[in-house]
C-alpha cells in the first residue's frame, strides 16, 4: 500500500513538473488542483505534496490564499544560477584531473555518443531536443568527479536554466560554435590539459549565459515600448 502511495506521489510530481518544462502551463499561471487531478488521474494528498515539493525546488510558487502558480526565473535569478553552474563545472573538471581519476571506455563512448548527437541537432534539428543533450554532456562530465550530489546538484540547476531556454530562440550559430567547443573540452580533459580546458570551460559558460541575458534583455525593452 506504501509502495502505491509513493508511485501515485512521483508521478503527481513526474506529470506536473513536465507540463512546466515543456510549457504545457506557462508561468505566472494558477496551478488549479481540480484540473491536476483530471489529468493525471490521482488524488487532492499525491498532487498536494507533489506541489509543495516543486515549490522547494523552485518552480512553483504558492501565495497565502491564492493558491500555487507556475514561478518565472528573473534575469537576476538566471545569472545567479550560472555563477553556481561554473563554480560546480569548474571544480568537478579540476577534481576529476587533478585525482587522476579514470575515464574508462564506456564513460568515453557514452560522452562521445552524446556531442556527437549534439553536433547532429546543432546542424539539423529544432533547438530544445539540443538542450536536453547539453544537458547530458555537462553532468557526463562531472560524473567523471566521482562527486554524485555535485553533478546531481547540477543536473538540477541546468534543468532550471533549460526551463528559460526553451522558450528563447538562440542564435543557431551558436550551437554549431558550442559543438565545437564540446569535443575540444572533453579531447583537453583526455590529454590532462587542466589549464587549458578550466579556461575553455569557463568561457563556453559565459558565453551561453551572456547569449541568454542579452535575449532576454532586448525581450524586456521591446515589451516596454
Amino acid at each position: 500500500m506504501e509502495t502505491k502511495r509513493q508511485d501515485k506521489r512521483q508521478e503527481a510530481y513526474n506529470r506536473i513538473k513536465e507540463f512546466i518544462l515543456t510549457y504545457q502551463i506557462k508561468p505566472g499561471l494558477r496551478l488549479d488542483h481540480a484540473d491536476l487531478k483530471e489529468k493525471i488521474g490521482v488524488s487532492t494528498t499525491p498532487i498536494r505534496e507533489a506541489l509543495n515539493r516543486l515549490t522547494e525546488e523552485g518552480y512553483v510558487s504558492q501565495i497565502k490564499n491564492r493558491g500555487y502558480f507556475v514561478s518565472d526565473l528573473s534575469p537576476n535569478e538566471l545569472g545567479d544560477l550560472y555563477e553556481i553552474r561554473e563554480a560546480l563545472e569548474l571544480f568537478a573538471i579540476r577534481k576529476t584531473l587533478r585525482e587522476n581519476r579514470r575515464i574508462d571506455e564506456t564513460s568515453r563512448k557514452g560522452i562521445k555518443r552524446i556531442m556527437d548527437l549534439y553536433f547532429k541537432y546543432a546542424h539539423e534539428e529544432p533547438y530544445r531536443y539540443r538542450l536536453h543533450l547539453d544537458r547530458e554532456f555537462h553532468v557526463m562530465l562531472a560524473k567523471l568527479s566521482g562527486n554524485l550530489i555535485l553533478s546531481k546538484t547540477l543536473n538540477s540547476i541546468i534543468e532550471k536554466m533549460n526551463y528559460k531556454r526553451e522558450v528563447v530562440e538562440l542564435f543557431p550559430q551558436r550551437g554549431k560554435e558550442a559543438s565545437k567547443e564540446h569535443y575540444e573540452i572533453f579531447k583537453l580533459l583526455l590529454e590532462g590539459e587542466e589549464s587549458k580546458a578550466v579556461e575553455l570551460l569557463q568561457k563556453h559558460i559565459r558565453i551561453a549565459k551572456e547569449t541568454l541575458l542579452n535575449i532576454l534583455k532586448t525581450r524586456e525593452e521591446y515589451m516596454k515600448r
